[in-house]
């Protein structure tokens, strides 16, 4: 599927008020699970392939594997599962041993319609996104990652940290903005879930006087269910969601755990 018919889906979903739903998935289980949910698109990335693995997603910012390598090799499994859902790969800009003419190529020959900025620097410190910003590995390359993506016809999807991120964003062309408050959490105190707020806020604001029409989803810190994603789009007026280890590895640890629960209950016949 080619860029304008998605975004067009995108927009007419927001103006019949419907929320947007981007459902990041690490395996092609999950992405048919997401299809069948009606996602309205699907993005596969290191870090969800990290939580299939059953390990913290914050390891796929570890130096042990290539984690564009890890992406590409899965993302035909996740197109192929994905249905009619538009797919979204999710590549580190920052790879040194490769240009981001191969990366981009990459994403469209494993069948992405899509691409996003994860793994992103902007999760490091701030002495770390300096550094790497010397030396021409920072966020400025990955804002450059998916300009390229956009010229390519690729559907663009931009995490943001910060308003200045989500200017410089759209600036660039992106089609969405992900405004991102950091690895989900879920069940944050008071004032860590009113500061993510207020968060969300003020770059949704920010993207809405650079571009009106402009898309949002929020993700990350308290946003770990419905309920709480729901108070965040009221509060904040952003027009959607991207899923992580709330529609991943929650739902599956639950569901396969009461189904062994259940298939414990049956009783033997007495020998």
């Amino acid at each position: 599927m080619t860029r304008d018919p998605i975004i067009s889906a995108l927009h007419a979903r927001v103006a019949g008020g419907g929320a947007v739903v981007v459902a990041g998935v690490g395996s092609g289980l999950t992405a048919a699970g997401a299809a069948a949910g009606g996602a309205d698109l699907i993005a596969t990335y290191s870090t969800a392939i990290y939580r299939i693995l059953g390990v913290p997603t914050a390891l796929a910012f570890m130096p042990y594997d290539d984690t564009n390598a890890v992406t590409l090799d899965l993302l035909p499994q996740v197109v192929g599962r994905s249905g009619a859902v538009p797919v979204i790969a999710g590549l580190g800009a920052h790879d040194p041993r490769r240009s981001i003419d191969r990366l981009v190529g990459g994403a469209l020959d494993g069948g992405a319609a899509g691409l996003t900025n994860e793994p992103f620097v902007g999760i490091y410190t701030a002495e770390m996104r300096a550094d790497l910003d010397r030396a021409g590995y920072g966020f400025a390359r990955e804002v450059a990652m998916l300009a390229e993506a956009r010229r390519r016809g690729m559907v663009t999807l931009g995490w943001a940290f910060d308003e200045e991120e989500v200017r410089t964003l759209l600036g660039a062309g992106v089609d969405v903005i992900g405004a991102m408050a950091g690895i989900t959490a879920g069940g944050a105190a008071d004032d860590a879930r009113t500061a993510a707020f207020d968060r969300f806020a003020a770059m949704t604001a920010a993207a809405r006087a650079a571009d009106a029409s402009a898309i949002v989803v929020l993700h990350g810190g308290p946003l770990a269910d419905p309920a709480t994603v729901g108070e965040a789009l009221a509060f904040t007026g952003a027009d959607g969601y991207a899923t992580g280890s709330s529609a991943e590895r929650a739902p599956v640890i639950a569901a396969v755990g009461a189904t062994v629960a259940a298939f414990r209950t049956l009783p033997l016949r007495p020998r």
